[in-house]
């Protein structure tokens, strides 16, 4: 399950905070290419935080094209070579993780 420390994020609005957390992540390669996020229930239940919080930060992801949506699927990270300037790393033949 992912888990950030959302007390770090001083000023910064809680929703775009997660939504760092969640890039970083993606682009450092600790979520898979394929790799399914939580249901926005489920994390915003375990970062005790709102659903819209987590709706956001998901949104975001989603628009610059990190993450995508299939349905009966979920929110699956994208793979690297669909990622917006895939970093430097980032194995192309990534197929998916077992989860976080």
């Amino acid at each position: 399950m992912l888990t950030y420390d959302l007390d770090k994020r001083g000023s910064t609005p809680l929703y775009d905070y997660l939504y760092q957390c969640i890039r970083q992540d993606i682009i450092s390669g600790r979520l898979q290419a394929g790799e399914r996020l939580p249901s926005k229930r489920t994390l915003a239940q375990h970062l005790s935080v709102g659903i819209i919080t987590v709706a956001n930060a998901y949104a975001q992801l989603a628009v610059e094209g990190y993450i995508t949506s299939r349905e009966k699927k979920g929110l699956l990270r994208r793979g690297c070579q669909q990622l917006p300037r895939a970093p430097q790393g980032c194995s192309s033949d990534a197929t998916g993780g077992s989860g976080a």
